[in-house]
Parts: structure tokens; C-alpha cells; sequence
């Protein structure tokens, strides 16, 4: 009998290397094997300067998992991904191993602070 078993893979306190310029940073590895049902964000420390964005996809969609409308960086909080990889499906099934990543868009101004932590509930099928 196979048994599904759902592991929370976590990044806590990201912060970019720099609040003026883009990055991107993988938080979290992931498997071939490996189904994304559910991602989440806490904005500890909202993210000053004008327009700053953050985004959580892989390399082949950087919002597979939350957009920029769902983070939301400026006002602290809990947010829910509701991106792509969630729309038509009950989760994204990784077929090769592949990095979950934070894209920043930095911010214009002079920003200098913004935290958030980022959990991913993913699914491993147990053959056993």
C-alpha cells in the first residue's frame, strides 16, 4: 500500500542582498517526484521604497507558486500562492529536480529593510 506523505520545506528570514537591485534566490530544493501542494509567505518586516516585488516560481515560471499580487511586500502578514502552479491543478509535479525560487524586483528610492520567511507543503509518494 503506498502511503502520501507531505514534508513543509522552509526558508526563514530571506532577506535580498541588496534592496536596490533584482535578484533572484533559491530557497528550496526540490526532486524529481516532488508535487508542490501548497506555498505560503509571512511578510515579518514590510519592505519600504516604492514598488518593490517578490514573485515564487522555479526557473521555468518565476510565479508558479505566488505572484507579485500575492506577496504583497508592503504590508506584513500571511499570504497564501495561489499562482500558476495551483490555477487548474492540485499542486505542481516536479518530473526533474529543479530549485524554488524568490524573485526580487528591487524597490526605487532608498530602501533598506523587508523580511519575509517562505514555506512549500510537498508531497512524496512512499512506495512501502
Amino acid at each position: 500500500m503506498s502511503e502520501l506523505k507531505i514534508y513543509k520545506r522552509s526558508r526563514t528570514a530571506w532577506t535580498p542582498v541588496s534592496y536596490t537591485a533584482n535578484e533572484t534566490a533559491t530557497i528550496i530544493a526540490v526532486a524529481a517526484g516532488d508535487l508542490v501542494l501548497a506555498c505560503f509567505a509571512r511578510v515579518r518586516v514590510a519592505f519600504d521604497g516604492t514598488s518593490p516585488d517578490i514573485s515564487i516560481g522555479d526557473g521555468s515560471s518565476v510565479n508558479r507558486f505566488m505572484t507579485t499580487t500575492n506577496v504583497g511586500v508592503t504590508a506584513t502578514g500571511l499570504k497564501r500562492g495561489t499562482g500558476a502552479g495551483f490555477t487548474e491543478t492540485l499542486g505542481y509535479l516536479y518530473t526533474a529536480a529543479d530549485t524554488i525560487d524568490i524573485t526580487f524586483t528591487a524597490a526605487t528610492g532608498s530602501p533598506t529593510v523587508g523580511t519575509i520567511d517562505v514555506w512549500c507543503y510537498i508531497a512524496k509518494i512512499d512506495p512501502h
